[in-house]
């Protein structure tokens, strides 16, 4: 049952990413290319990547990365990771990214991969207005590329 719970991104703190690793070795596991902790450093030291915490009532439920392209119009939203999946948690928090790049990074498209055998990503994305514009591949996995409008 979606939660009726106020959901914020806030900017991620460099302490939180041990917990952001271990979110990734959770139940996402299988839907994302998880970051070790080095990486996830490596990431947020760039200007060019944000880090957003999910909170909901002042806790921790998950996170975004966004990473600016240099075209200076389009967002790759990068990863998104819920402690919690099903409480819509998620896809409020889709819905807040998009927001995040139209109004505080000024940018006009956010574009993602997901892997196609994530089927409820993939209904996530659609129902927030993501449309699929191509296929890639992973280590013989197939991404589908989908794109919004911010």
């Amino acid at each position: 049952m979606p939660s009726t719970q106020q959901i914020v991104l806030l900017q991620t703190k460099q302490e939180e990413l041990e917990s952001i690793c271990r979110l990734e070795q959770g139940e996402a596991r299988g839907f994302i290319i998880p970051y070790s902790l080095e990486r996830h450093l490596l990431e947020f030291a760039r200007p060019d990547v944000i880090y957003k915490s999910i909170e909901v009532e002042g806790q921790a439920v998950g996170f975004v990365i966004l990473v600016l392209d240099s075209d200076g119009r389009s967002v790759e939203f990068r990863r998104i990771v819920v402690s919690t999946p099903g409480r819509g948690y998620g896809r409020r928090a889709v819905e807040l990214v998009n927001d995040i790049c139209r109004r505080e990074l000024g940018r006009s498209r956010v574009w993602l991969d997901v892997f196609e055998s994530n089927h409820r990503a993939r209904h996530v994305y659609e129902q927030c207005g993501y449309r699929q514009f191509g296929r890639s591949e992973h280590e013989g996995r197939t991404l589908l590329l989908y794109e919004r409008m911010a």
